[in-house]
């Protein structure tokens, strides 16, 4: 009797446990809530600064789509490292973001009853970058089948947005075209959508032939990129020669790159290059900068948030 009570009680808890397993199975692949959301990706910034911009960015979308959820996302792992570790620029009260990957995030959402997700890339040009957090997102979709995801295109994706770009920066800048060239520092590319940022300048130029486009990671006009050298090229060509330009970030924020690679003081060290703002100087320039980041301005927001409506 002992043996048989013993055996029926193995094979309860062995059912128990097959059911149990069931259920996880059920819960991470099976198991969706019904709620909607967005999910809004950038590179991202350890810098105090771009967490005001994030804000600006964050109200333009919660304006835009009033009574959605909105999440976000860093693209860069070494910046969430960083985040995580406390290795931030300054304080970072006020920040806005969880410091999760796009991934992470969606995970973070699926638990919490999300099925249905639009996601809008914060990036300015369809690059590498934007390639990852597609592939991201089809890992994703594969792993929770059921789940709908959209996805909204960078700003620089179109001709049409490559336009419109250019005819707000060029009211932006208006001012300052008056005393000079207005250079813009993108990050660069290795990619085919780095062919963007010529596009952009050729836009400009249509407008004010004082507008330069470059690159952090730029080689030179002929490779299909800016540097900084070859924008001092194309200065010294200028008649009457310029004394003063402005420089500011053709990017979403003005973080490091911007505080360090455009208006930092590097010193003269052969380990470590001259900022924008160093390299302009030692050519007798007088060098106004602009800090502020794309997400700065509310019309350049509305187009990120246009392409969100239409995501994909």
């Amino acid at each position: 009797m002992n043996l048989i009570k013993k055996s029926a009680i193995a094979l309860c808890a062995l059912a128990m446990v097959f059911t149990a397993c069931s259920d996880d199975d059920n819960d991470d692949k099976n198991t969706l809530g019904d709620k909607e959301g967005i999910l809004l990706v950038t590179f991202g910034s350890s810098f105090p600064d771009p967490q005001e911009t994030f804000k600006n960015i964050d109200n333009a979308a919660k304006k835009r789509f009033a009574g959605e959820t909105i999440k976000w996302g860093y693209t860069s792992d070494i910046i969430i490292n960083k985040l995580r570790q406390g290795n931030g620029e300054g304080s970072l009260k006020g920040q806005i973001i969880d410091n999760d990957t796009p991934q992470e995030a969606l995970e973070i959402m699926v638990k919490d009853g999300f099925s249905k997700f639009e996601v809008q890339s914060l990036h300015v040009i369809p690059g590498e970058e934007f390639d990852e957090l597609k592939e991201a997102i089809h890992a994703f979709k594969e792993k929770y089948e059921g789940v709908s995801v959209k996805i909204g295109r960078p700003l620089l994706d179109s001709d049409a947005d490559i336009k419109a770009v250019a005819d707000i920066l060029a009211v932006k800048f208006s001012e300052e075209l008056k005393d000079g060239p207005v250079l813009l520092m993108g990050h660069g590319t290795p990619h085919a959508a780095d062919a963007q940022y010529l596009k952009l300048q050729s836009e400009l130029q249509k407008l004010n032939p004082n507008f330069f486009v470059g690159t952090v990671e730029g080689i030179g006009f002929d490779a299909g990129t800016t540097s900084i050298g070859g924008i001092l090229a194309e200065l010294d060509k200028l008649s009457p020669k310029a004394t003063k330009v402005t420089i500011t970030p053709l990017m979403s924020i003005a973080g490091d790159h911007a505080n360090n690679d455009m208006n930092g003081n590097t010193g003269e060290s052969e380990l470590s290059e001259q900022s924008w703002k160093e390299r302009l100087e030692g050519k007798g320039y007088t060098v106004n900068t602009v800090m502020k980041g794309l997400g700065d301005y509310n019309e350049i927001n509305k187009i990120w948030m246009d392409h969100l409506e239409d995501a994909e």
